[in-house]
């Protein structure tokens, strides 16, 4: 597969050259090039000091940072450096020359971690299992190697691990009532200042600034509120009860230091952060990352108010060179007096707020945004804030040191506004949508996929999906193209059983076939190169009463079995699926009956 041969390629890149023993003593002999990160394993948040020694003076030399995310998908940067008098470099004081940042910047290798070359663009490095930590490779090399090139030879590297969570640590999943998420407590006794933490559009569950928050002392609750467990699947309506709760469950808390609590957001997590404080009493500070101060998209309940959602106008979606979505423009006017209705009204909090934004946000006018929020605050004579701008800095702004994203995913939204643009027609009318390698990739199937009810063939093929959703309005669908994702079961299936025909979601990693069942219609099924090892998922497959034609080379089972000879795999997989016509591209022959008792 191409992933294990360019990690191979990289591993023969980063292995060291032998070292010929010398037969004695030779003066002016160079010492060996060694490169110490310290410490080599420390929370994610904290810097560490990165040093070069034993090279010769003036000696150019290329570092670069490599890790592997949990689906393993590689990332990597790179910087230039020469030497100095002594043969040394230190990050801490000498400057880059090139590469993927200049200047003196000593974590520069860290928080300039984007995809490999041969991955798929924009993705996001951001760790999703913080029990683990992120491992990575610092490497020096000989020369200076450009981004994205088979750097020089390798002249000493080291190990450093990032960690999301410190010792003593304790995390509670949590399922109070109607509330769900991650509890995050700091060792000791307490109690603890809390803080409930919540992020953007993207949905789920995301534990890491929490994590990091207890490490610092804090009680951190990591709050989803759409698509997680029995959560809604999408980020329709909202309901403030629900935020609520959990800031009541919050602040009663046995180790939470009262009397109220502060939330963090980012993006739509912002924008629930100033609605929390404006109207919740439990809450007493609120730090807004990139957020706009009226209600956007969803709207918003609480008893008998509603607070409308602004609406992104798709005609204003700008697309650059480089393929990516610029949505800058796209959000309606919160001034527009047309649009009061969706203001919240920030004058009435009692509490603190912390503004954080990047100036140079291209997802919203995130800057702009704040200077509303304080002119808002000042013209009811109001100082209970604080704003934190950034030149240069984006939409997402993240705990210090990790890797930057210059683009956020594409929404099934925006893709079908790209397409709408390319095709001149409406998706809604289309019998075939093509959505495959959006730049930036599609992470979510969300619920813009439901206006496709003409559609009979969809493509999502290589993107980052992890997780099939939101087909309950695509009841003409035939063919379903999802390859080269990274989805990891067939959840969400159900809701074209009726309809679907061919399914291709070759290059994922679907170890477990529960729930093929329901494609009561589906003849074709290219599965190539996921993770299925065993028998007992595979015949699973007979549940299929139509299923004539499948691509299953590359799983872990047929591999095994091919190993040894190719026959063997076919009498086997057949043998479990008779009704195949077609395995692996070859036409199955089948002994017609009788036939053996003539020969």
């Amino acid at each position: 597969m191409w992933r294990v041969a360019t990690a191979r390629a990289w591993a023969a890149c980063l292995r060291p050259p032998r070292q010929r023993r010398p037969s004695g003593p030779r003066s002016g002999s160079r010492a060996t090039a060694t490169v110490a990160v310290e410490p080599a394993a420390g929370l994610a948040d904290e810097p560490v000091a990165t040093k070069v020694l034993g090279l010769a003076p003036g000696q150019r030399v290329t570092l670069r940072g490599l890790v592997a995310n949990e689906q393993g998908c590689l990332f990597d940067s790179c910087a230039h450096y020469l030497a100095d008098s002594r043969g040394e470099v230190d990050l801490a004081r000498d400057a880059s020359q090139g590469g993927d940042y200049t200047g003196v910047e000593p974590m520069g290798l860290f928080w300039s971690l984007s995809p490999a070359l041969m991955e798929r663009p924009y993705q996001r490095l951001v760790p999703k299992q913080i029990k683990t930590p992120m491992k990575v490779e610092v490497s020096v090399h000989q020369g200076h190697s450009p981004p994205g090139t088979i750097p020089g030879q390798v002249l000493a590297k080291a190990n450093v691990e990032r960690w999301f969570t410190a010792a003593g640590v304790r995390r509670i999943r949590l399922k109070e009532g109607g509330v769900r998420g991650s509890l995050f407590l700091p060792a000791g006794d307490g109690p603890f200042p809390g803080v409930i933490d919540m992020f953007g559009d993207e949905g789920g569950l995301i534990e890491f600034r929490s994590s990091l928050l207890a490490t610092r002392g804090f009680a951190a609750l990591s709050l989803p509120y759409f698509d997680f467990e029995d959560l809604p699947s999408v980020m329709k309506d909202l309901h403030l009860e629900y935020f609520e709760e959990a800031a009541r469950f919050l602040q009663r808390h046995p180790k939470v230091k009262g009397p109220g609590i502060g939330v963090i957001g980012t993006g739509k997590g912002a924008e629930l952060a100033f609605s929390m404080i404006t109207f919740l009493p439990q809450v007493v500070a609120a730090v807004c990352i990139s957020g706009c101060s009226s209600n956007t998209v969803a709207a918003l309940h609480y008893g008998d108010l509603t607070l409308p959602g602004l609406r992104f106008d798709m005609s204003k979606i700008s697309v650059a060179e480089t393929g990516v979505c610029d949505i800058f423009d796209a959000l309606d006017d919160p001034m527009d007096p047309a649009n009061s209705h969706c203001l919240i009204p920030i004058e009435e909090a009692e509490g603190h707020f912390l503004l954080v934004v990047g100036e140079d946000d291209r997802n919203w006018k995130s800057s702009l945004f704040a200077k509303m929020a304080i002119e808002r605050l000042r013209q009811h004579g109001k100082d209970n804030f604080k704003l934190l701008s950034y030149p240069g800095a984006g939409h997402r702004i993240d705990p210090p040191f990790l890797p930057f994203c210059s683009a956020k995913a594409t929404t099934i939204k925006e893709a079908l506004a790209r397409w709408e643009e390319k095709n001149g027609q409406k998706a809604s009318e289309a019998k075939e949508v093509k959505l495959y390698a959006q730049i930036p990739p599609v992470e979510k199937m969300d619920a813009s996929l439901s206006t496709l009810g003409n559609c009979e063939k969809l493509s999502l093929s290589t993107n980052c999906i992890e997780k099939i959703a939101n087909l309950n309005g695509l009841k003409n669908l035939r063919i379903l193209s999802l390859g080269r994702n990274n989805i990891k079961n067939l959840n969400g299936l159900e809701a074209v059983g009726d309809t679907l025909e061919e399914l291709w979601i070759s290059y994922n990693l679907i170890e477990k076939l529960k729930g093929i069942h329901v494609m009561k219609k589906l003849k074709i099924l290219y599965m190539s190169n996921n993770l299925v090892k065993d028998w007992a998922e595979f015949v699973r497959l007979a549940d299929l009463p139509l299923l004539e034609d499948l691509v299953f080379v590359g799983n872990p089972l047929e591999e095994k079995y091919s190993a040894d000879q190719q026959s063997s795999w076919v009498e086997e997989a057949t043998k479990r699926v008779p009704r195949l016509k077609k395995l692996d591209g070859v036409p199955v022959i089948k002994q017609e009956e009788g036939e053996e008792g003539e020969n």
